[in-house]
């Protein structure tokens, strides 16, 4: 018999995981179809430039390291996508191939490959060009126009530019913007981000499909909920906190997306559980103290360090009778 020998950590079924990209990649159709109505061709070129790069520098990080490359598993497109989802629709095109080059050799590789890295790759390659290059980040173009965006870059500095409601938040202001706007995504931000009813849709496809837990997301919105509720920034009651705060920027792309990565999250249902609530007070506790207006990716960066101890804690929480009881009848 022979036995095929592998670095952990041990999956159970290679397919399974290959299938999970899938549902991810397939998802993300809709949310590029809507931003290229408002903008034209130039969301989905950003999208494909940070799927292919992603690609391709893991590609090449598999040669240097004399192993054969997994592209097949998806998990290197997927990481290209949620970067070029995140960006603004105005990034110039080398905007996602540097979060992807961050992602790939900085996070991913160094790790070992798929499956072993400790941090969510998509999220440092954000957190990177967020710090890097905030004013390409964060300078969204006015979707109201129904004027398809240039596709070169130099043709951009005529284009009119509006703040994202983060922003307004950030700067104490009140939003602009009417529920239905939120809900269609007819407002400033990301490429992939202000579809709030086609997240909502996306996120229940996911959720059916069990390729994200309700053991994480379920806490992680409803924490945040809770502290916008509790500490608003905006007038207009409660619904209307919590509503700007769940819709603006990408807290609801990053919690459906990001939070659930399985390599990075924890395995047991309570562990997912507090790190839903501890991703919720960092990703709010960001929007109210951080530099940003938005710093969703540095939070899951956070509250990735905290995976594993929270993984232990709540299977000894749920199996500390069991434990006590072997104990004694030795």
């Amino acid at each position: 018999m022979n036995f095929k020998m592998a670095h952990a950590p041990h999956l159970r079924c290679s397919e399974r995981g290959s299938q999970m990209c899938a549902d991810l990649l397939i998802v993300f159709a809709p949310l590029c179809v809507l931003s290229a109505i408002y903008y034209g061709v130039r969301p989905v070129l950003l999208v494909l430039t940070g799927l292919l790069s992603a690609v391709l520098f893991e590609t090449f990080g598999y040669l240097l390291m004399r192993r054969k490359p997994k592209i097949s598993d998806g998990s290197a497109a997927v990481t290209g996508v949620l970067i070029g989802s995140l960006v603004s629709p105005l990034s110039p095109y080398w905007l996602p191939v540097a979060g992807a080059a961050f992602a790939i050799f900085a996070v991913k590789m160094p790790m070992g490959g798929s499956g072993r890295n400790l941090f969510n790759p998509a999220a440092a390659g954000l957190a990177a060009v967020t710090l890097c290059f905030p004013g390409f980040f964060f300078t969204y173009p006015d979707p109201g126009l129904g004027i398809p965006l240039p596709l070169s870059s130099r043709a951009l500095s005529e284009v009119i530019t509006l703040s994202s409601p983060a922003a307004q938040l950030a700067s104490g202001g009140q939003t602009l913007y009417s529920p239905t706007m939120l809900l269609l995504g007819n407002f400033p931000g990301p490429i992939g981000a202000t579809a709030i009813a086609i997240l909502l849709a996306c996120g229940l496809f996911l959720l059916v499909r069990r390729t994200i837990t309700p053991y994480i997301i379920f806490p992680y919105l409803a924490t945040c909920a809770l502290l916008a509720a509790l500490f608003p920034r905006v007038s207009g009651g409660l619904t209307g906190s919590v509503m700007a705060e769940l819709c603006s920027g990408y807290l609801l792309f990053c919690g459906i997306f990001m939070l659930n990565d399985p390599v990075t999250a924890p395995r047991h249902w309570l562990g997912r559980t507090a790190y839903g609530v501890l991703a919720g007070l960092f990703v709010m506790l960001m929007r109210y103290f951080g530099r940003f207006e938005e710093g969703a990716c540095f939070a899951i960066l956070l509250v990735n360090a905290f995976a594993t101890t929270l993984d232990r804690l709540g299977w000894y929480a749920v199996n500390l009778k069991r434990i006590k009881r072997r104990r004694h009848s030795a």
